[in-house]
Formats: C-alpha cells, structure tokens, sequence
C-alpha cells in the first residue's frame, strides 16, 4: 500500500508518498499511524449518509453472477457500495447529499457527479506513472487500485464542467433530451429532416448492466431493463427479441422522417450475422440505402481497450445512410438471406432479375448482377450458384455491334469489345406469373381505389387526385407492398386526367381495358420495345408489333399518363399510319396529339410542390 500526500503548511517537499514497506523508518511510523489509523477510524464508523446498497442488476440474493459483465475475481462484487472503498463512499455519498439539498444547479451539480462517479471506484486502476486510469465499457477491478481524492477530482471536473457549460451557452438553441420509447416516438409523422442513431447491436455493448451504478446513485426507475433492446441471456432476452424490438425502432424512425430525408446508422459491430439482421430491418422497414462513392467513418477520440488490441473488433465507427424513399422510389423487397436451397436461391433470384429488367431492359449483365448481388445481405453467396445459368432463364441476350463509324462496325476480336451484350425480359417473363405478388399488387389497387373515390368524393370539384396525395396513402395505408414502384403500378390499374393526376376507370369498358392490359403484361412490353429502339438493339420480325398494336400501345400510354413513351411509339416506333384503317388512323393520331400537348404543358408548367410533409 502506497499513500501519497500534500503538505499545505508550507513544507517542503510540497508533495511526498510513504509506503507500508517504506525504508525510511518515520514514514514507516507515520504511515502505521496515521495513514493506516485514518482507515480503521472509517472502516469502524458509520457513513450517516444515504448510498445504494442494491444487488446488481437487482439479482436474487442466491445468485452469485448478475448479468453477462460478471467476472470471477475481477467484476465479482455483489451490490454497488462494495464497488467502492468505504473512503471514498463516504464522500460520495456526502457530496450526493449536499447536492440533492441544493435547489440551485441540481441538475448540472449532479452532472458532474456522474463524471467522477467510476473514477473514485475500485476499478481505477493504479499505473506504473502514477496516475490512474479505468477500463471503459466493463468492470474490471484490477490487482492494485488507486484510490482518488473525490474533493479534488471533483473540484477539477466542475471547472471542466463549468468551460464547457459557457461554450454550450454561446451556441445554445431550441433543444429537448428525452430518454423515453424510440419503439413509440411522440413525434409527428414525415416530420423529421434527419436522424443520426447509435442503436445497440445485439449483445456488443451491455448498457443496462453498464449504467446500473450511475442510475442506482441517482436513484432512477430501472424497470426500463425490461425494455432494453439487447441480447442478454441471463435476462433471457434472445437475438430474435433483439431484432423484433430494432424493427419496432426503425419503423418509427420511417415514420417520422420526411419522404427522401436520411437516417444516419452508426455501425461498429463484428458480428456479419448482426450486419445481415440490420439490413434486413432496415429494407422490411422501408428504407433503402443511399450510395456514396466512399465509406464514412467516425473516429472516436477515446477507445476501449478491445479496440486498442484486438483484431476482431472495429477500429472505428462506420456510418451508412438509409433514405426515406422519394414519391416513385421503392426499397429492394426482394432479400437473399443465405439461407435458401438451390432451388429457392434461384426463384429469388429470379425474380430480382425480372423486377430490374423489367424497370431497366437492355441492362448490360454487369449491371443486373450488381443489383443480384446488392440484395443479399451476406456477401460471397452467388460463388455457389450459376449466374450465367439463372440470368438466361428469365432474359434473353441480344448483342449490338460497335461501330467504328456512322456506317462501318468493329472487326471482331478476342476480347468480344466489337460489340455490346445487353439482355431484356423474355416474351414468356412479361406477364407476371407470381401469384402472391399478383395478389399483393390487387390488394394495393383494391387500397387505392378506396381512397381515389373517397378523396373525389369529398372533393368533387376535382377530377382526379395528385400523385403526392396517393403515394402518401400509399406509403403508410399498404403495409404489405408490391415490388413495383407506384409509378409503374398505377398506370396498370387507373387513368390520368388532362391535368395529369389519377382517376378510377370510368366505364365497364375502361376496367376491362386495363384488365386486359394487365393480363398481357403492356406496361413492360411497351418499355421494352422502347429501350430496344433506343439501344439500337436487333429486334427478330416476329417480335415487332403490328401496326395495330402500335396504334393500341399508343392509346394505352395516353390513358396511363405515358406520354413520352406515347410520343416515341408513334414519332420511332415503325408505325405505317396507311396500314391503319382510316377510323384508327384518326384515334392514333388524336392520341399523339394529347401526348405531345401534354409534354408540352409538363415542360412549360413549374412542377407543383408536394405538402411540406413530403419534401
């Protein structure tokens, strides 16, 4: 035992240390009698103050080890008050009582309080420069321990206190601190701009089990363990009890934050499993990730002692952004877990594959692998299946030459750089053949429907309804959502106005329309024959359309909004006007009429601003 000194009657040396061992024999003298004398005087009295006598984590008394952070001979003491020396108990718990007498700065006095709390405990470790230093994010009570001097730790932690409180005061706004439920958050919803999270990542950093000595000195509420979002096995608290609970989190964060407005995640866990969940949630909660040319990270000045020595623990803080789709966006639905037979992989993948191409014909494979690849949450999964094999099963490759001039191609060489490989849906994969993601679509329609003719109804002035209003109600009224974006799945089921918003079908006739559009899958048909034109793609004879069915193709555009497509169906899509009957070749060219005026009007037109909810 080593005890160190000041002398404040100006003697010299100012400051001195005497040992139990000491070899000079007066200090030897002094330290049995004073030192020593001083800590039988205090371990025999009684402290008149109040201090928490509780059980860790309020463990039964029969139970010797009380959480996941309970080590034997190094964090195996029982209540809180064993922690500490009875020195330094004292003078906490008499510091705690001067304090809570105090009306005036309770709260900041408190403040720092907790800041000393852990240094003036056990676990300060004594080192080999004399000063003493505790391990962070555990309880670790080392072999030789060095007792502080609460006043003086103290008096230093209130001047920090106090410099820091003066620049907080210089930039201080409108703020509130609340520590209540992020699973139910008193908050508007699509209010928020942005939100930066640190949540817990399963069983990496106990919280509950950490802060129990500083609630406990507060004399805080603790039945909020209950409800702590952790895994911890001596609470039985499981990783799938983790995961619901982030999922009730994060589906709050979707909902209070603004359409395309971002949530910050702070990521630092090892655990890929852990990784996979967290991507899962975040895509079942809505979000989708925002890409960026470059990792960020954040650099904590302050590291535990894990993060200084091992090689299995993050050496800083990554940080992802997901984003609040925008009106048109939609999340990846589709998510390959690792987890699927041969066969499941393949229909999953499959799909993936259909839903890309079908929004982006004439990707290159590249491009349609990377999307494959970017839905499943573990990485190094598609080494054990056959892209080759599962991308021809959906989609069929059409090859286009380079060319050297406007009228001369590429030679042929090894390398296969002559020409471009771009692939586009089969004819077999147009019309969707997913019955429970037909059902999906149908049930969102059916959704739709309901508040289009509710919405004119208490609005009748009005012909139709703006696509903000709808993909608000889409967003938090269809909770089981199709793969398709909206903009693609409206124009399947409702008609626009001349104001370009959203009406039912009027008619028996125009149901049927779109009934029978929907069977014969016009939607991707149509976008596929476009991007083959565009892509200067080799379209075999028997898969160019007809005449008529140009004529048709083009009426369905107009009537869904499509104006463009519309527009390049009849101006570049091989239409012979004088194949047309002459009662036909009136309608389709009204029909390109409406769908040039219209672009026009949409390009001459300011866009019209959603509600302020929705930027």
């Amino acid at each position: 035992m080593l005890a160190s000194y000041l002398c404040e009657n100006g003697c010299t040396p100012k400051r001195g240390e005497r040992r139990h061992n000491d070899p000079d024999e007066k200090k030897r003298e002094y330290f049995e009698k004073y030192d020593l004398g001083k800590i039988r005087e205090i371990k025999e009295s009684e402290i008149p103050y109040w201090y928490p006598k509780d059980r860790m984590m309020h463990a039964p008394e029969e139970q010797e080890c009380w959480g996941v952070k309970w080590r034997a001979g190094t964090s195996n003491f029982r209540t809180v008050d064993e922690l500490f020396t009875k020195r330094n108990l004292w003078a906490l718990a008499a510091y705690l009582e001067t304090t809570n007498k105090t009306e005036l700065f309770q709260d900041f006095l408190l403040f720092v309080f907790t800041s000393i709390l852990f240094k003036s405990s056990r676990m300060m470790a004594h080192n080999k420069d004399g000063i003493g230093r505790i391990q962070k994010g555990t309880y670790y009570i080392p072999q030789i321990s060095h007792d502080i001097h609460v006043g003086k730790f103290m008096q230093e932690a209130l001047g920090d206190m106090l410099s820091g409180y003066s620049q907080i005061t210089l930039k201080k706004s409108n703020l509130l601190i609340s520590s209540s439920d992020s699973r139910v958050l008193r908050i508007p919803t699509s209010s928020v701009d942005y939100i930066f999270t640190d949540p817990p990542y399963a069983d990496t950093v106990q919280y509950g089990e950490l802060n129990f000595v500083w609630e406990t000195w507060l004399d805080l509420d603790t039945n909020w363990h209950d409800d702590e979002i952790i895994v911890n096995a001596f609470r039985d608290k499981t990783e799938k009890d983790w995961e619901t609970m982030m999922m009730q989190a994060m589906t709050e964060c979707y909902r209070v934050l603004k359409p395309g407005r971002c949530v910050s995640l702070c990521y630092h866990d090892t655990s890929e499993g852990t990784w996979a969940l967290v991507q899962d949630i975040m895509a079942q909660a809505g979000f989708i990730v925002e890409k960026t040319d470059q990792a960020v990270y954040i650099n904590s000045a302050t590291k535990t002692t894990n993060q200084y020595f091992s090689d299995k623990v993050t050496k800083r803080d990554l940080v992802i952004n997901f984003r609040k789709p925008k009106p048109g966006e939609a999340a990846a639905a589709i998510l390959l877990t690792g987890d699927e037979d041969k066969t499941t992989f393949g229909e999953k993948a499959r799909r993936i594959v259909r839903d890309y191409l079908g929004a982006h014909p004439g990707s290159t494979k590249d491009r349609i692998y990377d999307e494959v690849v970017s839905r499943m949450v573990r990485k190094g999964q598609m080494e054990a299946h056959n892209f080759d094999e599962l991308l021809r099963s959906a989609a069929e490759e059409v090859k286009t030459p380079v060319m050297k001039t406007l009228f001369e191609p590429e030679e042929p060489n090894l390398f296969g750089t002559h020409e471009i490989s771009r692939w586009y849906l089969k004819e077999t994969e147009l019309v969707l053949h997913d019955d429970a993601e037909n059902a999906r679509e149908e049930v969102a329609a059916e959704k739709i429907g309901a508040f289009l003719k509710d919405f004119l109804g208490k609005n009748p002035g009005d012909e139709g309804v703006h696509y903000s209003n709808l993909f608000e109600f889409y967003i938090y009224a269809v909770t089981d959502k199709p793969r398709r974006q909206l903009t693609d799945l409206l124009p399947d089921y409702f008609y626009t106005t001349e104001k370009g918003t959203w009406r039912l079908p009027a008619s028996e006739e125009e149901e049927r329309a779109k009934r029978d559009a929907r069977a014969r899958g016009l939607g991707r048909r149509v976008k596929r024959y476009l991007a083959q034109l565009a892509q200067g793609a080799f379209i075999p004879e028997q898969e160019r359309p007809s005449d008529a069915t140009l004529a048709e193709w083009i009426r369905h555009c107009k009537r869904a909004g499509l104006y463009e497509q519309g527009k390049l169906l009849f101006e570049k899509g091989g239409l012979n006007p004088d194949a047309l009957s002459e009662e036909t070749m009136v309608d389709v060219e009204e029909d390109y009429q409406v769908c040039a005026r219209m672009l026009a009007r949409e390009a001459s037109e300011p866009k019209r601003r959603g509600r302020r909810t929705e930027e």
